[in-house]
Parts: structure tokens; sequence; C-alpha cells
């Protein structure tokens, strides 16, 4: 098992997993980066969900503000995201799960809020999160540092979380939790937070207490 290292970058990321979340509230200095350049098709505008078929992803549509903004605040939605349609694969995947129900009108009024056309990715991101804290309290004690004076990743590697795939199976090993598929699909890891409290959400944080890194890759 391998232990975290003291100094984290996490990037901004919508609904992240356990693993992100991990990183975040466990004991050493987390940095959550806002001035990032954005990095296409990774976790910073997808939520990953499981439903009756597997594992899936919700992609957010968007583009940049301009053409030569790079950074996560130049990101914003298209006119193709629709709240709609992302509750809709939500509840497609989950409303079978113990404690959907629970947390349902709650999760459309925030997508209503915040996925419109034109709305930015990465307040929708950092909302999401303080979403889920104010749902299941789950969130760092003490806050984050917000932005990250560290651009050069060789400096801080170790500790870089902003890499493609640093939250990967490959990288992560998963507490095991009841799914409503798992009968026909297995227990698929990685998923959202979403998933995990969906199905319990007292235990969501010792799930990611006990979620742990395989291997630091580069």
């Amino acid at each position: 098992m391998n232990e975290l290292p003291a100094r984290r970058l996490l990037p901004a990321c919508p609904f992240p997993n356990l693993a992100w979340y991990k990183v975040a509230i466990s004991e050493g200095e987390v940095i959550l980066d806002h001035r990032e350049n954005y990095v296409k098709q990774t976790d910073r505008n997808r939520i990953f969900i499981s439903d009756s078929n597997g594992r899936k992803f919700i992609s957010l549509p968007v583009h940049r503000r301009n053409a030569t903004g790079r950074n996560m605040s130049d990101i914003v939605f298209t006119q193709e995201v629709n709240h709609i349609v992302i509750m809709r694969q939500i509840r497609t995947a989950y409303s079978s799960a113990p404690f959907f129900e629970h947390f349902e009108l709650e999760l459309f009024d925030f997508l209503k809020e915040f996925a419109k056309p034109g709305n930015s990715l990465l307040e929708f991101n950092l909302a999401s999160l303080s979403w889920i804290e104010q749902m299941i309290g789950l969130t760092r004690e003490g806050g984050f540092m917000e932005s990250s004076n560290y651009t050069e990743t060789a400096e801080l590697w170790e500790g870089d979380f902003r890499r493609k795939s640093a939250f990967s199976n490959e990288v992560w090993s998963f507490k095991r939790y009841a799914q409503i598929f798992e009968d026909r699909n297995g227990f698929i890891e990685g998923r959202s937070v979403l998933d995990a409290m969906f199905h319990e959400p007292n235990e969501v944080k010792n799930w990611c207490l006990e979620t742990y890194l395989r291997t630091l890759k580069k």
C-alpha cells in the first residue's frame, strides 16, 4: 500500500470519484488548482457512473470562451448542455438505488442552476463539491488552498494528481460496496461519488478512507 505524498495538487472535477476524495480529505497540504490548463477527454468534464449495461460516463459539452483561452476558467458549456438530459441519465442508472430518491430533487435543482449554456465548467465543478458537502458532509477539514503556484509537474510529480488517469483503476484500489447491478456487472470501481452516496451515504467517507494507491505513476 502506497502512502500519499504530504503535498498534493488536485484538479477541479465534477462529482469526482472516491480516490479524488481520499486525496482531498487525508492529512497533508492539498491545493485545489483553479488555474490549470483545461485537459480534454479527462474527468474535468465527465461524471463517471454505471448502469445496467456497465460502466459509462456523462460528458458535459464544453468549449473555450475565446480563441486563446485554455485556462479552466475560460471553459464554458455549449448550447448542447441540458440539465434534463443529464438528470435523465443519472435517473436511469440509479433510480433503483436505496437512497436515490432522498437526493433526487436537490440534485435536479443543482443541475438546473449550474448546467446552463454559457455557464462556467469550473464553477459547476466547484459547486458540485459544495453540494456533496451540503448533502453528506464530505469535505476537507479546514478547506483547500484554492490555487496553484506549481506549474511544472516535474517539480512535484508524485503529488500532482492533475495528471491524466491519476484516478484510474490502474492506480487505485477502491473499497467494494454493494451496487444495484453488481449481480450482472460485478463491482465497478472508480465511479462518481454520486454512485456511492445513492447506495449508502453514511458510509461514503469511510469508503474514501479505505481506498488506497496501488502505485504512483508519472
